[in-house]
């Protein structure tokens, strides 16, 4: 039989048997995870005249400390040969084969330093044991396998509080869904006319993709009866469009629209929360776009994912009111299809009423197209319509809002972010 190499911590004194170059295992020491530690130690402290009887006392450590008496004799129960070792060198001498215990009850309890128990058996020498019978000058002791490594994930498993997925803001008590940090593909590569490319789009790298932090987003737009509550808690004007100060009766689970940047700032400010970027925006509308994978020369991959509209590639008129779905008019957000819902669980992103961004207006990073609009003036605008296409409707597409300015311009409805904090 093949001698294991293994090295044993008794109590803090290292056992290292020696073995040949024979009899050491190719296999790697490696290729288990499992070692064997000291369940107790018996320090052999009387040898009845016949050499069969011995009685050993075992010091109470941590791992028996809180064991019944039950349990310490199920130790003794389960294994029946222990080895043996000389107490002076620490090598090991033989095996006690035990074919019985005597047990005091009376001197166990966890009160005691030790317990004493008389062991009946036989004593097997090891081949070059120079104890060929048992001697105070002897211990015994038991050993269990345990792991020594554990993945890091299988660690950490269950000692942390993931984010909710789903919260409430406490102020207006709408639904928020949490779009989770990580790297981000943003644009399209397929149309260079459009504003909405992205010259990098189909080669991703960390030098062209964007981190984006962590947030809760709206699961909703902000509807008709919510801007109503704010417009009377800090006694701000209603939209001009509404006729007698009032939104059209029905309509309170409408989302509000032709509403200044301005007055959706004011909104934020009052609520204690922001307006997204449009980035944030884009990542919560169609998922982040790619999967980051490691190659074998442990280069890393992307793999891109991203969709044209929250709920895929293909329009659905069932899940995306634009021009296309004949409706005609903005719909109530609790009438919109879940199945239309964006990869983090937003609804009512594509078409229906387009939403205020808190990003300015400019070129993506690379594309050389030349606009008058571009700069520093306008914000972007999101989601598109019930009155544009689907073309205007897709994850990416871009507009504008802020003719002649910010605070005249009723451009847009909205939704929006609170940054998560651990």
């Amino acid at each position: 039989m093949r001698k294991l190499l293994m090295i044993l911590f008794v109590w803090g004194i290292v056992i290292s048997p020696l073995v040949s170059q024979e009899e050491t295992s190719e296999e790697s020491p490696f290729a288990t995870t499992k070692k064997k530690v000291q369940l107790w130690k018996g320090e052999v402290v009387g040898v009845y005249k016949n050499r069969l009887w011995i009685k050993v006392r075992i010091y109470r450590n941590q791992r028996i400390s809180k064991l019944s008496l039950a349990e310490i004799k199920s130790l003794f129960a389960e294994t029946k040969e222990f080895p043996v070792y000389q107490k002076l060198t620490d090598l090991k001498q033989g095996v006690l084969v035990v074919r019985d215990t005597v047990w005091e009850e009376k001197h166990i309890n966890k009160k005691n330093q030790f317990i004493e128990v008389v062991l009946v058996g036989d004593y097997k020498p090891d081949l070059n044991s120079k104890m060929k019978e048992i001697t105070t000058d002897a211990y015994i002791s038991s050993y269990i396998e345990e792991d020594f490594f554990t993945e890091p994930d299988a660690f950490f498993k269950g000692r942390f509080t993931p984010p909710r997925k789903t919260v409430f803001h406490p102020k207006d008590r709408k639904e928020m869904v949490l779009v989770s940090r990580g790297l981000f593909l943003y644009g399209q590569g397929t149309d260079p006319s459009s504003d909405s490319f992205n010259p990098y789009f189909l080669e991703p790298k960390p030098s062209n993709l964007k981190e984006i932090p962590s947030f809760y987003i709206d699961k909703y737009e902000v509807t008709n009866a919510e801007y109503a509550y704010f417009s009377k808690q800090t006694n701000s004007p209603n939209p001009p469009h509404w006729i007698g100060g009032k939104y059209p009766e029905g309509e309170g689970d409408f989302p509000v629209v032709h509403l200044t940047y301005r007055e959706v700032e004011r909104y934020a400010n009052w609520v204690g929360k922001r307006i997204p970027t449009e980035w944030e925006w884009e990542k919560a509308a169609r998922g982040p776009g790619v999967i980051e994978f490691t190659n074998r020369d442990e280069t890393l991959g992307y793999q891109i994912i991203a969709t044209k509209y929250p709920f895929g590639d293909e329009y659905d008129s069932l899940y995306c009111n634009t021009r296309e779905s004949k409706i005609g008019k903005a719909q109530s957000v609790l009438e919109l299809s879940t199945e239309g819902a964006s990869p983090y669980g937003a609804i009512g992103m594509c078409g229906n009423a387009p939403e205020w961004t808190s990003s300015d207006y400019q070129l993506y990073p690379g594309h050389h197209i030349k606009n008058f609009s571009f700069g520093k003036i306008y914000k972007v605008v999101r989601g598109g319509s019930y009155a544009d296409s689907a073309k205007n409707a897709t994850a990416s597409a871009r507009s504008y809002g802020g003719i002649p300015n910010l605070s005249e311009d009723r451009r847009a409805g909205f939704r929006l972010v609170m940054d998560y904090r651990d």
